[in-house]
C-alpha cells in the first residue's frame, strides 16, 4: 500500500498547534487557521502582544505535495519585461555614447528610436527568459504570502514535499533572499525550522487588517508576555556585528592614515636599556674624531621625497656617545647620528638616531639593507637594538 502524503491541513494544524510555543514562547497567543484578511486568507494566524498596546502578527503560508506547483521557480513575466526595456535602454545609450550619435526630437529619430527599442526589448526579453535565470523568476507562495499584511512571514511544507532536492534548495534561496521563514513538518507533526523569518516593521499594527480584532486583542491581554521574538533578536545581533565590523574597519583606516601622517599608536619599539655595551674606555675613543659620528643638525640631513633609512637605535645624547663607539670599535664606520625632530617621521623627539648613512627609495630596498645589517652586526659579535628600515619626510 503505497504511503500516503502529509495534507496540507495536517501541515496547517501542525504548525497552528506548536509554533507559538516552541519559536516564540507565547503562551497567551491568539492562533487561528484560514485568518482572512479583507482580501486573502491566511493558513496560519498568530498574534500576541510586544509591547503595551502592540500586538505582533504572525502569518504562515501551508503548502504540501498537492500544491508543489506554487512553490517551484517559474518565471516572471512583469521582471523579464524590466530587465529586457532596462537592458536595452542601457545598450542604445551605450552604442550612442561610444558612436557620438546624438537623438534629436524629430520624426525620424522619434521612430527609430522607438522601432530600435521595441525590437531590442523583445529580443533581450526572449533572450533573459532563454537564460533561466533565478533573479528573474519568483515562487507563487512568496507571491501569495507577500499579501498578507504581518510582521513576520513564514512558508509551511511537509517533508514529503519535494521528490526533487535541487527544487527545494531554490525554494530555501528564495526564502532567505525575500526574508521569509521556512518550516518543514515532519510526519510526526514536529516543526523543523530551515529558514528564520527577518522581522518588518516591528510596531507596525497590521492587526487592523483582519477581521476579529476586538476578540484578539481580549485574548492576547490576558497575561501578557512583553520582549522581542527570536527572529527580532536575531536581526539585532548581526546589525549590532555589521556595526562593530564596520567601526572597526573605520577604526583602522583612522589608525593607519594617524600613523601615516603623525606618528604611531602603538608605543615606539625603540627601547633603551634593551642591551648591554661592551667595556668601553670612552676616553681611547673620541667620538668627535669620527667624521661620520658627529650629531648631526637638519640641514645636514635632506631628503627630497618620502624615503627610508635604516636605524641601529634611538638613545640620548649619552648613549649614543657609547653605541657610535661600540660600533666604531667593531669596523663599522659609515654609521651616522641625526636628531630624531629632523626625520619628519614617528620616532621619538628630543632623542638622537643611529642610522646606517644610505638613503633607500623604497621600504624593500630598506628591508633588504636591514638584514645586512643585522647579520653585519651578528658577525662581530654585536646585540642588534633595533636594526630596522624607518620611513623619513623632505
Amino acid at each position: 500500500m503505497a504511503k500516503k502524503t502529509l495534507t496540507e491541513r495536517f501541515v496547517q494544524n501542525s504548525v497552528a498547534e506548536r509554533l507559538h510555543r516552541e519559536y516564540y514562547g507565547q503562551k497567551r497567543a491568539y492562533v487561528a487557521t484560514e485568518a482572512y484578511t479583507k482580501l486573502k486568507r491566511a493558513d496560519v494566524f498568530i498574534s500576541f502582544l510586544r509591547a503595551a498596546k502592540r500586538p505582533y502578527v504572525v502569518v504562515v503560508e501551508a503548502k504540501s505535495r498537492t500544491t508543489i506547483h506554487q512553490l517551484k521557480l517559474k518565471e516572471d513575466p512583469e521582471k523579464l519585461r524590466w530587465a529586457g526595456s532596462l537592458i536595452t535602454i542601457g545598450l542604445i545609450a551605450g552604442l550612442s555614447a561610444a558612436l557620438g550619435y546624438q537623438w534629436y526630437f524629430n520624426a525620424v529619430n522619434t521612430v527609430l528610436l522607438l522601432g530600435i527599442f521595441l525590437l531590442g526589448s523583445t529580443a533581450i526579453t526572449a533572450l533573459v527568459g532563454w537564460l533561466d535565470l533565478s533573479r528573474l523568476q519568483s515562487v507563487g507562495a512568496i507571491e501569495q504570502l507577500a499579501r498578507y499584511p504581518a510582521n513576520e512571514q513564514w512558508i509551511a511544507i511537509g517533508e514529503d514535499t519535494f521528490a526533487k532536492p535541487t527544487e527545494y534548495r531554490a525554494l530555501r534561496r528564495q526564502c532567505r533572499k525575500n526574508g521569509l521563514g521556512l518550516i518543514v513538518v515532519t510526519a510526526r507533526g514536529r516543526l523543523q525550522l530551515k529558514e528564520v523569518p527577518t522581522p518588518g516593521h516591528t510596531f507596525n499594527n497590521y492587526l487592523d487588517k483582519y477581521g476579529k480584532k476586538t476578540a484578539i486583542l481580549k485574548a492576547i491581554r490576558k497575561d501578557p508576555d512583553y520582549g522581542p521574538t527570536p527572529s527580532e533578536r536575531r536581526k539585532t545581533r548581526r546589525q549590532l556585528l555589521n556595526a562593530a565590523v564596520l567601526l572597526g574597519l573605520v577604526g583602522i583606516l583612522g589608525l593607519i592614515g594617524y600613523e601615516e601622517s603623525v606618528r604611531p599608536v602603538v608605543p615606539d619599539p625603540f627601547q633603551e636599556g634593551t642591551w648591554e655595551l661592551a667595556e668601553i674606555v670612552e676616553d681611547s675613543l673620541a667620538v668627535e674624531d669620527v667624521n661620520s659620528g658627529e650629531p648631526l643638525d637638519c640641514n645636514g640631513f635632506s631628503v627630497e621625497r618620502r624615503s627610508f633609512i635604516v636605524v641601529d637605535a634611538l638613545l640620548n645624547e649619552r648613549k649614543t656617545a657609547l653605541r657610535v663607539g661600540e660600533l666604531v670599535a667593531a669596523g663599522i664606520t659609515t654609521i651616522q647620528t641625526v636628531p630624531t625632530d629632523c626625520l619628519n617621521s614617528w620616532p621619538q623627539p628630543g632623542r638622537l638616531a643611529i642610522w646606517t648613512g644610505e638613503v633607500f627609495p623604497d621600504r624593500p630596498s630598506a628591508k633588504r639593507a636591514a638584514e645586512l645589517y643585522r647579520q653585519r652586526l651578528e658577525a662581530a659579535g654585536m646585540k642588534v637594538v633595533y636594526g630596522r628600515g624607518v620611513k623619513v619626510r623632505p
